[in-house]
């Protein structure tokens, strides 16, 4: 019964967002508005994003905010569509599966010969500004994922070779600082922001290349990479089991997506790691779990923001937590019933009428903009893993 909840809001969610050529609203794009006055300093571009992104209405529409397309939306859908059995109809599947890959091929940057992608807006957060046409790591990491994921699923066409180019470009043009246990990518070329996730996504898109053969020649600079940002990471892991969100005074947070994020790229290196750093990965990512699921999980199922706050209750955190227990379960097999706690929580607390899913609740009101980039795309995704983690069924059942 639990699987066939899962097939039908995932082919509602799919049936949604390509009538819409997986293009909508995103909380961060504010800056795009033709009727958004900008200001030129950053607390004040920052002021306005939030505004807008915080908003009980939708302002987008008025502002002159018209949704376009973002690479890391449509890597997260590929991940969702190499998935077998996720649409009914397999020819289907496979034409979307193309759909996407084209896709990402357009949306690439002009920033080097390498692949590379970014978002569809200008990004000012409280440590930098970059414009729409920078790479950052987050969305390059998640593209090539995905494109490897594709790879593997035996499509058609150069995948493989994009998700290279990928990895190179974070060899190339993203440099890894120093620091103590290792050293850490920046979020895009230039930067040296100590960002956890964003470090480790890179570790991990080059550890995928790594065990699919897809080094080109470059294995020893890639396999350095990996042990210098998983021995940056571990080295900065709180006595808790915690990462804080960056290593600086204004990043000291801990809060339930990006926790998750870091969680699964540990797990994706550890194959490659050397055995020095193996064993002392799978440990922190043990202390890490535990701590993921006693500090950012609330009694009733609902992801916490941060360890010190409930809201607002994201659809993206909800999402991640179902994506992080899937592949959790593959280690340690009882994680499988937490991930369908986060799938239930998500279809009795988030779902809205036509099959999306709300961005927040707060304490008070819920902000229902199904917004593509952050909460439907990762939602498609990470029930695409949980449908892959529950092989026919059966553990589903035995869960519930």
């Amino acid at each position: 019964m639990r699987r066939t909840a899962l097939l039908g809001a995932a082919r509602a969610l799919e049936a949604w967002g390509w009538e819409r050529g997986w293009i909508g609203p995103d909380p961060y794009e504010a800056l795009n508005g033709t009727r958004v006055p900008v200001p030129r300093s950053g607390r004040g571009r920052r002021v306005v994003i939030q505004a807008i992104k915080r908003a009980p209405i939708d302002l987008r529409r008025p502002l002159g905010i018209h949704p376009r397309r973002d690479s890391a939306a449509i890597a997260q859908v590929l991940s969702a569509y190499v998935r077998p059995g996720l649409l009914a109809d397999e020819r289907v599947r496979r034409a979307r599966i193309g759909w996407c890959v084209d896709r990402l091929v357009e949306l690439r940057t002009p920033f080097s010969s390498e692949s590379s992608w970014g978002y569809h807006f200008d990004v000012e957060t409280r440590f930098f500004f970059y414009p729409k046409t920078t790479p950052n790591t987050i969305a390059t990491a998640f593209t090539g994922l995905a494109l490897l994921d594709a790879h593997a699923a035996g499509v058609e066409g150069d995948t493989m070779g994009l998700a290279a180019s990928a990895g190179r470009f974070f060899l190339d043009s993203v440099e890894q600082t120093p620091g103590r246990g290792g050293a850490f990518f920046g979020y895009f070329p230039g930067d040296r922001s100590p960002i956890h996730n964003a470090s480790l996504l890179a570790c991990r898109l080059l550890a995928r290349l790594l065990a699919a053969g897809g080094a080109g020649g470059d294995e020893r600079r890639m396999a350095d990479a990996v042990e210098a940002g998983v021995g940056f990471a571990l080295a900065h892991q709180r006595a808790d089991g915690s990462w804080p969100y960056a290593e600086a005074a204004i990043g000291g947070w801990v809060d339930n997506f990006h926790t998750g994020y870091v969680l699964d790229a540990l797990l994706d290196c550890v194959p490659v790691l050397s055995p020095r750093l193996r064993e002392r990965a799978l440990a922190a990512w043990r202390r890490g779990l535990d701590l993921y699921t006693k500090g950012l999980f609330d009694p009733d199922g609902a992801p916490r923001a941060t360890m010190a706050r409930r809201y607002p209750i994201d659809g993206q955190c909800v999402a991640q937590a179902i994506e992080t227990y899937s592949r959790a379960s593959a280690i340690e097999p009882g994680f499988l019933g937490a991930a369908w706690r986060a799938f239930d929580f998500a279809i009795r607390r988030m779902r809205r009428v036509d099959g999306t899913f709300v961005f927040q609740r707060h304490r008070l009101w819920t902000n229902r903009v199904p917004h593509v980039r952050w909460v439907q795309a990762p939602m498609l995704a990470a029930m695409g893993s949980l449908l892959d983690a529950s092989v026919g069924g059966v553990e589903a059942d035995r869960a519930r």
